[in-house]
């Protein structure tokens, strides 16, 4: 205090104002591009809820599993820190659902939702031309391996019955 009080008034006064330009000029430099900013907070439409609802459950485990254990000094001891630990790994989980995730829900229900009790389609996927060209090329890959691998063991089983008749 006796260096504050012994320092020149002027002086002090000019470096309050510097700091005050300067943290003015701060402030506004960090809140323009928040505001210019388009929002990402909001949920990705166009996704059944239950598709959220089941991607968010699945990165919830995955999450759980990756956050580090050990740390008592962020979620605390024993039963409380488990469950501020699985808190934690549910927000983050329902907030990446929430924002597209990251495909899992759409590779394991399906191009198809039920909706009172009937199969339809989701709306893009199942109806989009190349989608449609793509399932029947592999269809007819599969039918083709098929072919071929029944082709292989009807030759080695027939080869093999004439070698054992040779015996």
């Amino acid at each position: 205090m006796d260096v504050a009080r012994a320092a020149d008034p002027q002086k002090v006064e000019a470096a309050r104002a510097r700091l005050q330009t300067y943290a003015a000029d701060a402030t506004a430099a960090f809140e323009a591009p928040a505001a210019a900013a388009p929002r990402t907070d909001m949920p990705v439409t166009g996704r059944p809820a239950h598709f959220v609802q089941f991607e968010s459950m699945v990165l919830q485990n995955f999450l759980q599993s990756m956050l580090p254990e050990d740390s008592t000094t962020f979620y605390g001891e024993g039963l409380a820190g488990e469950m501020w630990r699985g808190m934690l790994a549910q927000e983050l989980g329902t907030a990446m659902a929430e924002r597209g995730g990251i495909g899992i829900a759409e590779r394991v229900l399906g191009e198809h939702t039920l909706e009172d009790g009937e199969k339809k389609p989701v709306a893009g996927l199942a109806g989009h031309p190349t989608r449609l060209a793509t399932a029947e090329q592999q269809t007819l890959a599969t039918g083709l391996v098929e072919e071929i691998e029944r082709k292989t063991v009807a030759t080695v089983s027939g080869q093999v019955a004439v070698d054992n008749e040779d015996a």
